[in-house]
C-alpha cells in the first residue's frame, strides 16, 4: 500500500482473499457472525457488494496498492459452516466451479484456492482432486472445523486430525499443493447466551476467538503424527501463524523438557 510518497511496490501477491458468489448469498446471510451481531444492513449490503465483485474496484485497488496477483478463496465459512453433507458438497462444486470461471476471464491477475466439504474424506478427496487437476486451482483452503449434525464429536464439530481424514492429508501431500487452515466465526449456536463466545461476543474474530479455536486445531494436527506420514504436506497458516510461532518453544517443552 501506498503510504505518504512512497510508491506502491509491484510484484505483490496477495493471498487469502475473500469472495462470495451469487448463489452462495443464501448461507451467507445465515452467517451474522461475519458481519458483527450488531450489524447493520447498511454494512452487510456493503461487504457483499465488496465479496461479490472481482473484476471491478477489487482489481483497482489492486492497481492502485501494487498487487500483480491475487489467489481468491470463498470467504469463510464456506462448506465448515453447512452440517447437511449434500448441501456442503453442492456449495463447493458450485463455489469452485464459479471461481474458477472468473479466473479465465483475467488469468494473469487471478488464481483461485478450492472449497471442500469435510463431512467425509471421500468428498473432500474427490473435489480437492477435481479442482486441482480440471480448474487448474492453486490448493485448498478449509475454514477450521466442519459443522454437522452427526458423526462428530460432542459440540457437533468434525476436526482433521483424526485417523479418518488421514486419506485426506494422502491426497494433498500427492496433489503437492498446500491446505490454508482458515479461521472461522462460531455457529449460531455457539453464540447463544450461556455459551463461551455468548457471553464474551467483544473476543470474537481477530480480536481473540479465531487465534483460540484455529491454534486448537493446528496443535492437534501437528500432534498427530500427519506430518511424520506425510512429511510432503503443506499446510499453510495466516495471521502470522495464529500465534503459534511464539508458543512453540513453550509447547516443545511442555512435551519433552530436553527442549528449550
Amino acid at each position: 500500500m501506498a503510504v505518504g510518497n512512497m510508491k506502491a511496490q509491484k510484484g505483490t501477491i496477495a493471498i487469502e482473499e475473500a469472495v462470495i458468489n451469487p448463489a452462495g448469498l443464501s448461507w451467507l446471510a445465515d452467517s451474522p457472525a461475519l458481519f458483527g451481531q450488531e450489524a447493520s444492513t447498511e454494512s452487510h449490503t456493503t461487504l457483499t457488494e465488496r465479496l461479490l465483485d472481482i473484476h471491478h474496484d477489487r482489481l483497482k485497488q489492486m492497481d492502485t496498492h501494487g498487487v500483480e496477483y491475487m489467489l481468491l478463496s470463498l470467504t469463510s465459512p464456506g462448506p465448515q459452516g453447512e452440517p447437511d453433507p449434500a448441501k456442503a458438497r453442492a456449495l463447493a462444486t458450485e463455489a469452485n466451479d464459479w471461481l474458477a470461471a472468473q479466473v479465465t476471464l483475467n488469468p494473469q491477475r487471478f488464481g483461485a484456492l478450492a472449497s471442500v466439504s469435510m463431512h467425509n474424506v471421500e468428498d473432500a478427496v474427490a473435489e480437492a482432486v477435481r479442482a486441482v487437476k480440471e480448474l487448474g486451482m492453486f490448493g485448498v483452503v478449509v475454514n477450521d472445523y466442519q459443522v454437522v449434525n452427526e458423526g462428530g464429536d460432542a459440540e457437533g464439530k468434525k476436526y482433521y486430525d483424526t485417523p479418518e481424514f488421514r486419506p485426506f492429508w494422502k491426497a494433498i501431500e500427492e496433489l503437492g499443493v498446500p491446505v490454508y487452515m482458515h479461521p472461522r466465526f462460531p455457529p449460531a449456536k455457539d453464540l447463544k447466551p450461556g455459551t463461551r463466545y455468548g457471553d464474551r461476543k467483544q473476543i470474537l474474530g481477530g480480536a481473540v476467538q479465531f487465534h483460540l479455536d484455529l491454534s486448537l486445531h493446528i496443535y492437534a494436527l501437528c500432534s498427530s503424527g500427519v506430518f511424520d506420514e506425510f512429511p510432503g504436506l503443506q499446510v499453510v497458516v495466516g495471521n502470522l501463524g495464529e500465534g503459534l510461532v511464539r508458543q512453540v518453544c513453550w509447547t516443545s517443552r511442555s512435551r519433552d523438557r530436553s527442549v528449550c
